[in-house]
C-alpha cells in the first residue's frame, strides 16, 4: 500500500501545518480542513446542532481567533499565547501543544501525532493565511506579498508568485488552478 501524508492546518499568525503518518490519499478532503475542502466551500458533511442543549467542555487558553481543525479525535487550534494545541474532542485535555512564537515568517510543519516540528519554511514576512494542500504541495500566502508553494514532505519551494502587496487569503484550488486574494485589489487565479 503506498503511503501518503494526510494534513489538517490551523493558523495564528504563522503558518502550520500538521502532518500526521500514514492515512489514505483525500482524507485531508474530509472536513479536516479550513472551511472543509480545497474549494473553501465551508460545506461540512457531518451532523449540525438544531437546539443548543449544553456545554460540553472548555479549554482554557489566551484569546482564540484561529480556526479550529478536527481529525482522527482530536482538536487542533492555534492561540495568541504563540501554541497550537492538540486537544481531546471528547474529554477537552490537553494531547500536547507546540509552540511557534508569533509572526516569525515561518510557515511549520508539525507532526499529528507528537506536536514535534518536521520542518519549517522562511518567507520575508508575517505568514496569516490558511496553507492549502494538494497533490503533496502546500500553498500559501505571507506578507512579502508572495503566494508559496512548498513541498509537504521536504518543506522545499517549488515556486512563488509575486503581487504588489500583503497577501493574507487562504487560497483555494480547484481543477488544477489556485485562486486568492492580495491586498493589491485583485483576486489571481494561478497554473
Amino acid at each position: 500500500m503506498k503511503k501518503t501524508i494526510g494534513t489538517i492546518t490551523a493558523v495564528i499568525g504563522i503558518g502550520l501545518i500538521l502532518l500526521s503518518g500514514c492515512t489514505k490519499p483525500g482524507d485531508h478532503a474530509k472536513g479536516a480542513m479550513f472551511r472543509a475542502n480545497l474549494q473553501r466551500t465551508g460545506v461540512y458533511n457531518t451532523k449540525g446542532i438544531h437546539q443548543l442543549t449544553e456545554l460540553k467542555w472548555k479549554f482554557k487558553t489566551e484569546d482564540v481567533d484561529s480556526s479550529p481543525a478536527i481529525a482522527d479525535g482530536v482538536v487542533y487550534f492555534g492561540s495568541f499565547d504563540g501554541n497550537l494545541y492538540a486537544v481531546d474532542i471528547k474529554t477537552g485535555q490537553e494531547k500536547w501543544k507546540f509552540y511557534f512564537g508569533s509572526f516569525d515568517g515561518n510557515l511549520y510543519a508539525v507532526d499529528i501525532k507528537t506536536g514535534q516540528e518536521k520542518w519549517k519554511f522562511k518567507t520575508e514576512d508575517k505568514v496569516a493565511s490558511s496553507p492549502a494542500i494538494a497533490d503533496g504541495v502546500v500553498y500559501f500566502g505571507s506578507l512579502d506579498g508572495n503566494l508559496y508553494a512548498v513541498d509537504i514532505k521536504t518543506g522545499q519551494e517549488k515556486w512563488k508568485f509575486k503581487t504588489k502587496y500583503w497577501v493574507l487569503s487562504s487560497p483555494a484550488i480547484a481543477d488544477g488552478v489556485v485562486y486568492f486574494g492580495s491586498f493589491d485589489g485583485n483576486l489571481y487565479a494561478v497554473k
